[in-house]
């Protein structure tokens, strides 16, 4: 993945993804759930390339901004610049 810092392309990817998951889950408003996609929208890759090359679900709110606040702690860390390629590994 690269990483993307611009903020309206982020929340570009955010609302398609969150219109994606109201097209598939229907209302959720007034819930504890967000919409998390995946590839994150952070990145270059989000829901909003055009590709249809993505993966939304709903989850606990606490949850997914959690996952947020830590994906940007690693690239600030890192110090992975905008543009900058990452990979993600999933363990367990």
């Amino acid at each position: 993945m690269h990483r993307l810092v611009d903020a309206k392309k982020q929340q570009d990817d955010r609302d398609h993804s969150i219109a994606e998951c109201n097209d598939v889950w229907g209302d959720y408003s007034g819930t504890d759930l967000q919409c998390d996609e995946y590839p994150f929208a952070s990145t270059k890759e989000g829901s909003n390339k055009g590709d249809d090359r993505y993966s939304v679900r709903l989850i606990e709110g606490t949850d997914n901004e959690s996952g947020g606040r830590r994906l940007n702690s690693m690239c600030t860390l890192n110090r992975i610049l905008d543009g900058d390629p990452f990979y993600v590994k999933i363990t367990n």
